[in-house]
């Protein structure tokens, strides 16, 4: 069969776009050490540390080779401590560690590999929470190679901060999937409380200072920002010399912590987009969302700033004068950037009125045109307003992108988050398929050319959506999703089957009717499925059994098992795998599609 020369072109245009947005680097700001900034970036095509002067400028990488995680660096310590994955994207992790003043990477421990989160640091001593088969357990390492494990935890929770005799951080302390509960370890009496101000409140990302722990809580209606004092027990609300944070009415936080000169300092949220303010005053920043943590060195501060348009870059606030300089930035070529008409921030109502918050990213191209709704994962995360390469691409090769903030999506408040609770697959669906009616009463979606995308629980999110609304697609791409909730507890480590019974709040007689697999007899539509072979968060092995049954019943499917890949995407290979064959799809069946 001959080859044809048009398909070629197009494909070998996809893969320009595909390359030249990966080329543009992500970056997330995290800390200080030995007067250089540290941060994460995939600059070089993996997900690294590089560090700059703050003198000169210089950048250099700190490490060869991707990390999965970084504990924030102190000011005072040469150590930067990560954590690599060791097992091919199967997610065991052992602990690394290089000092700048040598640059040479060794292991900060000896141990087994274990699925690592929450990794901190206090400049001598890190600590985490580890996940086996077995159990989730806090451990804590020291400098001179000692690993102890603390105590165990059964269930979700995050470390957040060490200093001193304390160990702190938040989970589902106390077995409710309701709520967090903040939790304290005291490394001199070799015990930990549970901290809740009132039951069923949300209490989050505790940091530490001088014994004094700054915390984010709801217990007395909104989300704001609280200290509480260990040995006197006292909680007292923090109140901000400036009311540009109050007036500015933040529904949560991205970050927080203290400055060096003791000043607090707060990330706020609202509709996908974050402002800084130190001690209530607003450091007047480009609109969009900041990437990790911002950094004060004396009069200046150091932020990673990016929206849905604008690639992310490094900025130098001076309060001084209150300028703004770009001091890091690659920019995206002109012919991408053309490719962009607007954005768009909207609320839809849902088939229960609830109003679902929804980014809308306009190509430039004729509407109503193919559409691409975008389901994110999590489901406990959210689309901002920020750099998503998936999302560039995709507007990028002329199509408009939806992405619904579903039920269960963070950035609205906790009571918004937990309706996901105990209902996954269930309203959160429903508020996907709205999001595709709005995007067609409003003329903005072709009926007969709009897809369905979404990785990890977007995944599960697209596989379930092309079983139960087959009528509403085109076609659907499916990666790394769940498609058998009964089967990925079974397969699951400790964090994953808790996961589950946090997610779906005890009630396990909903796996099987939320399961995808149950409706795949009704996928009438093309569907792609990518997958990773070595996901351990969500495993093959169901998909496979996905897979058979689609063969069985004459589907039109496309499968691409990734090799040596897990569920995190840390080279930007990987992402090309996973963006190629979608795009190719998409093409193939939006764009070939007969408008009506």
């Amino acid at each position: 069969m001959p080859v044809d020369e048009e398909d070629i072109a197009d494909i070998k245009y996809i893969s320009s776009v595909i390359l030249d947005i990966v080329k543009i680097p992500l970056l997330s700001l995290m800390g200080r050490a030995c007067d250089r900034i540290i941060y994460i970036t995939t600059e070089g095509g993996i997900m690294s540390i590089w560090s700059m002067d703050l003198d000169s400028g210089d950048r250099r990488s700190v490490v060869k080779g991707p990390i999965h995680g970084l504990a924030r660096p102190r000011p005072s310590s040469p150590y930067i401590i990560y954590i690599r994955d060791v097992t091919k994207g199967m997610e065991q992790h052992k602990i690394f560690c290089v000092d700048l003043r040598e640059e040479e990477e060794k292991l900060f421990v000896e141990m087994d590999p274990m699925r690592i989160f929450g990794l901190v640091f206090d400049g001598s001593k890190t600590a985490f929470v580890g996940s086996t088969a077995a159990e989730n357990a806090l451990y804590l390492a020291e400098i001179d190679g000692s690993l102890e494990k603390l105590c165990v935890m059964d269930t979700i929770a995050f470390v957040s901060d060490i200093e001193g005799r304390y160990i702190v951080g938040f989970g589902n302390m106390r077995g409710n999937p309701y709520t967090y509960e903040l939790f304290i370890y005291d490394l001199a009496q070799g015990e930990y409380e549970i901290l809740s101000p009132k039951e069923g409140s949300q209490n989050k990302y505790p940091q530490l200072l001088n014994g004094k722990i700054l915390f984010e809580s709801n217990y007395e209606g909104k989300n704001r920002l609280y200290i509480y004092d260990p040995e006197t027990k006292e909680i007292t609300k923090v109140e901000f010399r400036y009311g540009d944070y109050e007036k500015f009415d933040p529904i949560e936080h991205g970050a927080y912590g203290w400055t060096d000169r003791g000043e607090i300092w707060a990330e706020g949220k609202k509709n996908g987009r974050s402002r800084l303010f130190v001690e209530g005053k607003e450091i007047y920043i480009p609109e969009g969302t900041i990437h990790g943590f911002p950094v004060f060195v004396e009069d200046k501060i150091f932020i990673t700033m990016s929206s849905l348009i604008n690639p992310p870059r490094i900025i130098m606030v001076d309060t001084k004068d209150d300028t703004i300089k770009t001091i890091f930035q690659t920019t995206l070529p002109d012919y991408i950037k053309k490719k962009f008409r607007r954005v768009e921030f909207v609320k839809y109502k849902s088939f229960d009125m609830l109003e679902i918050p929804m980014y809308v990213i306009l190509a430039n191209t004729k509407t109503p045109g193919p559409t691409v709704l975008y389901v994110h994962g999590g489901p406990w995360a959210e689309v901002m307003d920020c750099w998503s390469m998936s999302i560039a691409m995709l507007v990028a090769m002329g199509f408009h992108v939806l992405a619904p903030n579903f039920r269960g999506s963070t950035g609205y408040g906790d009571d918004f988050r937990n309706a996901d609770i105990g209902d996954p697959g269930g309203g959160d669906l429903q508020d996907v398929v709205y999001a595709a009616k709005w995007a067609m009463d409003n003329n903005i979606a072709d009926p007969k050319r709009i897809a369905i995308y979404g990785y990890s629980y977007g995944g599960y999110m697209t596989y379930l959506a092309m079983g139960k609304h087959p009528e509403l697609w085109r076609c659907g791409i499916a990666g790394a999703g769940i498609v058998d909730w009964g089967k990925m507890y079974k397969l699951g480590d400790a964090i994953f089957r808790q996961f589950i019974d946090i997610l779906f709040a005890g009630k396990k007689e909903l796996w099987k009717e939320r399961s995808p697999i149950e409706y795949v007899e009704n996928v009438s539509r093309p569907i792609c499925i990518i997958h990773p072979q070595n996901d351990t968060r969500c495993p093959l092995i169901p998909v496979m059994d996905y897979i058979q049954r689609l063969i069985q019943k004459g589907a039109t499917f496309e499968t691409h098992i990734l090799p040596d890949i897990g569920h995190a995407i840390l080279r930007m290979d990987d992402l090309v795998k996973i963006m190629l064959p979608t795009i190719i799809f998409l093409e193939k069946y939006l764009k070939t599609a007969q408008s009506t």
